[in-house]
């Protein structure tokens, strides 16, 4: 594979995770911003330029540091993917929800994976923030259970 087609490859990546329909979010140890990916933009109307190198706690002073600080505490140091479902936690990022049949609805409903980023060496340097917006799910589940 030549250097160009490798260049390519990595294009492709990138734009995939700028445009995918899930929210990512990359922070390091000091819990300061390092990616913020098209769909973070979108939905929390914060520009990556304004937030990349921003502490996460400052640009979100809304977000219970101490409960995501023992999430992050697992992805950091035991090297393990921690979880939040909208069920125990309707949102990590206040943020708006724009899809066609629920998009009155706010907040936007999400599920969170928080995945440790390993380098080189093996050890976590930063942790990769995915959410993925669950609020058609979250509106269905609540219907059929309040029918119930």
């Amino acid at each position: 594979m030549s250097t160009e087609d490798e260049f390519d490859d990595m294009n492709r990546m990138l734009d995939i995770l700028q445009h995918i329909d899930l929210g990512l979010v990359v922070i390091d140890q000091h819990f300061d911003i390092d990616i913020w990916n098209g769909f973070m933009v979108h939905h929390t109307g914060k520009m990556a330029s304004d937030v990349k190198g921003q502490s996460l706690f400052d640009v979100f002073p809304e977000i219970e540091e101490m409960w995501l600080r023992e999430k992050l505490h697992s992805a950091f140091n035991h090297k393990q993917a921690v979880f939040s479902v909208w069920q125990d936690r309707p949102y990590l990022f206040k943020s708006r929800n724009v899809l066609p049949l629920t998009g009155n609805k706010k907040p936007m409903f999400q599920n969170v994976t928080f995945r440790p980023l390993v380098n080189m060496r093996g050890i976590v340097t930063h942790v990769g923030i995915m959410v993925t917006n669950v609020t058609t799910e979250a509106l269905l589940y609540s219907r059929v259970k309040g029918n119930a």
